[in-house]
């Protein structure tokens, strides 16, 4: 895709996305990766649920994270999820098949960091279910909400018993980082 050359300090990830969603160059990627640099500080389990390319994934690990635990519905992603993972050498992310939080391996919970970067739509439906899987002190971090439908997912969350501890937002996108109430 692109020749870089690394600065000081910066975590480099290479992808190739392929069919699937996630190159890094998307606002809603950028915002997530902002709040994980937040919330990762190293040994953390973290779930990537929709995890499109694995950018997630390789992100959290990247920064830290003990395992990373990424899924998506279509089999096309996760092939290209593993590829992307295998190709960045890292022996810490799985990635498998699930239908949102249906086939998510149980016995890898509790979650330090659950990131989903899915539509404002999805996020309202795994509000409700998401705290089984969301260790006690954990960060749900959610993006892929267009500003406009921000309070509707803010509303579900706080529903579900979250609050808000870090929220961003770029060029009409939104993005949130919350915890248990």
């Amino acid at each position: 895709w692109e020749d870089y050359e690394a600065e000081d300090g910066e975590v480099i990830i290479k992808m190739d996305p392929g069919m699937a969603f996630g190159t890094g160059t998307h606002e809603t990627t950028r915002l997530v990766m902002r709040l994980m640099q937040n919330d990762i500080h190293g040994g953390e389990r973290v779930l990537d649920v929709g995890t499109g390319s694995g950018i997630l994934s390789i992100c959290a690990s990247k920064l830290g994270a003990k395992e990373c635990y990424a899924y998506d519905i279509d089999p096309v992603a996760v092939k290209v999820a593993r590829e992307n993972i295998k190709d960045s050498g890292l022996d810490n992310v799985t990635c498998d098949v699930s239908d949102l939080l249906k086939q998510v391996d149980t016995e890898c919970a509790p979650y330090g960091v659950i990131c989903a970067n899915i539509v404002a739509d999805i996020i309202i439906r795994l509000a409700p279910d998401v705290g089984e899987y969301l260790a006690d002190g954990g960060v749900f971090i959610v993006s892929g909400i267009i500003e406009e439908r921000a309070d509707e997912v803010l509303t579900a969350l706080d529903a579900a018993g979250y609050k808000v501890a870090d929220e961003r937002y770029e060029n009409g996108w939104y993005a949130a980082a919350v915890v248990r109430k």
